[in-house]
């Protein structure tokens, strides 16, 4: 039987990667002219990042305890595991942008392929190794 705060967990962790690939695609998109294609991606990502660490720890999970006492310590760990997706979703992303620029809208699709594959890793490093322990309250 599946377990449904796991299914709940997975379906927020899901609208925050939403939340986040609109926000990574959007600022992609608009800086594409300044830094071009690839460099565009940095700055959209770190953006991204943290919009999804603040829908993630007060709505996915928010039913259990981050290891860390200060905000900013939680962040800065959020952070250095979202580099493990942060390299799959742009290894991915550079893949599909190099072969498929030349089609409309190609950036939009692209940061969502590079997203749902980073948005793999991302949960699991979340929820193991910084939001592991059940709340009390």
């Amino acid at each position: 039987m599946i377990n449904k705060t796991i299914v709940r967990q997975l379906f927020l962790f899901g609208i925050s990667g939403v939340a986040g690939y609109l926000v990574d695609a959007t600022i992609t998109f608009f800086l594409i002219p300044l830094l071009g294609a690839y460099v565009s991606r940095i700055p959209a990502f770190a953006t991204a990042a943290t919009v999804t660490w603040l829908i993630n720890r007060n709505l996915t999970f928010r039913n259990k305890k981050s290891l860390h006492n200060k905000l900013w310590k939680e962040y800065t760990h959020y952070l250095s595991l979202m580099i493990f997706g942060a390299v799959v979703n742009y290894v991915v992303y550079a893949i599909s942008i190099t072969f498929l620029k030349d089609l409309t809208y190609a950036v939009f699709i692209c940061v969502g392929i590079g997203s749902l594959v980073g948005m793999i890793v991302n949960y699991f490093t979340s929820n193991r190794f910084i939001y592991n322990q059940t709340r009390d309250n």
